[in-house]
């Protein structure tokens, strides 16, 4: 006995669904968008195959090879919008996800936004890395101590004071010379 699967083949009790057009196709479309986010294709199942697409930054996304050999991607949260979301003016061109999750393409969670829109949306992001990024390896403190020992001893190897800082021996004599941090004196 073959057993079915029926929880990929079915809609959900309120799924619509709606033809995929492409830029530059102008035949019949043979993919279709329901207002979840999810997409079958027509071109080698009559009934319809669902398709998982795939995750371009974060978001789900849809490769298409069109007749003309051309292949295409698109994000499915703007091909939901453009399907049954409709624009309140022609500055809209950004979809945003409302909860910030990339993956959820509900219609519900979805909207158009214009630039200030998008702008604004991004700043109240949970995901949003907010402060300043301190990666680097001194600060004005340590380059006057250690333009202190340059200054104080010139016997000391530099390949030493380089590793107790944590820097290259390069970046050592760039401090010295003053190509780098030279406006920091030593005092």
């Amino acid at each position: 006995m073959e057993k079915k699967d029926t929880k990929q083949t079915e809609s959900y009790w309120n799924e619509d669904w709606a033809p995929i057009t492409f830029r530059g196709d102008d035949q019949p479309s043979k993919y279709e968008i329901s207002n979840y986010g999810r997409i079958r294709s027509f071109t080698t199942n009559k009934k319809g195959k669902f398709l998982r697409g795939s995750i371009l930054d974060g978001y789900k996304v849809l490769n298409v090879r069109l007749d003309n050999s051309r292949n295409i991607t698109n994000y499915v949260h703007k091909i939901v919008a453009e399907a049954f979301l409709p624009k309140t003016s022609d500055e809209q061109i950004y979809v945003i996800h409302k909860d910030f999750n990339k993956l959820n393409n509900y219609i519900e969670n979805l909207s158009w936004a214009t630039q200030k829109d998008l702008t604004e949306h991004k700043k109240k992001s949970p995901n949003r890395v907010t402060g300043r990024i301190t990666n680097h390896k001194l600060t004005e403190t340590k380059v006057k101590l250690i333009k202190r020992i340059l200054a104080r001893n010139k016997t000391t190897r530099l390949k030493m004071i380089a590793k107790q800082f944590g820097i290259t021996h390069t970046q050592l004599n760039r401090i010295r010379k003053g190509e780098n941090w030279g406006n920091v004196q030593a005092d």
